[in-house]
């Protein structure tokens, strides 16, 4: 669900099946942690290929299980 959306900023929220959460539920992970080694920084990455002025983040206040959504956001920085 995206909740903001304009010239500089998207955030969304993602409730989909999610195999790291899962993962994470069976090892008795934190999700804070396995997320934050594994997948931002090739993700912010990932948006930089396409526009190196994008800054790809998580809401770790809102994520997964504690929340009922996992909070990302891409920013254009200048």
């Amino acid at each position: 669900m995206v909740l903001l959306k304009n010239d500089r900023k998207l955030v969304y929220h993602l409730s989909h099946f999610c195999s790291t959460l899962e993962a994470c539920r069976i090892l008795d992970l934190e999700t804070h942690h396995v997320c934050g080694a594994l997948f931002d920084e090739s993700t912010d990455l990932l948006v930089k290929l396409y526009d190196p002025r994008l800054k790809f983040y998580r809401n770790y206040d809102k994520l997964r299980p504690e929340c009922g959504y996992c909070e990302e956001v891409i920013e254009l920085c200048e």
